[in-house]
């Protein structure tokens, strides 16, 4: 019974072997995790009219001199750009807030 299991234990291995050389053979690429690049990585942006988080790179840009804002839909863009307001202030964390 032991034998079995051994024989079929080294089947699988020279079967894996085999895979793997006719693989560099040919020039199969293994499969790789796609590496995120400095212009590709995505990070979440908040829309400052509704609130709501986003992708940056799905979300609809306003470009500006002192910053770019991000908007959920274009519908948020327009009303930002109507009301004229300005996205929330930025407090970094362990920065007093002064309240009036």
């Amino acid at each position: 019974m032991s034998s079995i299991l051994i024989r079929l234990l080294i089947l699988v291995v020279l079967l894996w072997l085999l895979k793997r050389f006719l693989s560099t053979l040919f020039g199969v690429p293994e499969r790789t995790r796609p590496r995120a690049s400095g212009d590709l990585a995505n990070h979440m942006v908040k829309d400052p009219v509704c609130g709501m988080y986003m992708d940056s790179r799905l979300a609809f840009r306003l470009d500006s001199r002192k910053e770019t804002v991000y908007f959920c839909s274009e519908k948020c863009r327009k009303k930002y750009l109507e009301t004229g307001k300005q996205p929330e202030a930025r407090v970094e964390a362990g920065s007093p807030r002064s309240f009036r």
